[in-house]
């Protein structure tokens, strides 16, 4: 069973629609900092499953870039952590000295109506 076989397809949509229309830095500011989270995390199903639900709830947020994934880490600890909150606390600590040291925004990339 695969990681992604629990998010529902609109979502799953969502998530490639949003990569698509990403220019190649933020991409390599998503991959980066799922990296961090994953060497904290475990690249086990377990960890994927964590970086898979920080993708939902940044598409369900609104969040209409990837590179945002370490602004929701935090929250999604917070949120859903269970006994994973406390490594996914420190991975958003982590990742979040990452986007400091590269001037990535503090704030969602989202569409204002």
């Amino acid at each position: 069973m695969g990681v992604f076989e629990g998010v529902n397809a609109k979502a799953k949509k969502e998530i490639v629609k949003i990569w698509a229309k990403m220019n190649a830095k933020d991409r390599d500011y998503f991959i980066d900092q799922v990296a961090l989270a994953l060497s904290i995390w475990g690249s086990d199903e377990n960890g994927r499953k964590l970086v898979v639900g920080v993708l939902e709830s940044m598409v369900a947020d609104g969040s209409g870039n990837l590179s945002d994934f370490g602004l929701y880490v935090e929250q999604f600890a917070i949120e859903e952590g269970g006994r994973n909150k406390k490594s996914m606390i420190r991975a958003g600590r982590i990742i979040d000295d990452y986007r400091l040291r590269n001037a990535l925004s503090s704030v969602p990339h989202k569409e204002w109506l």
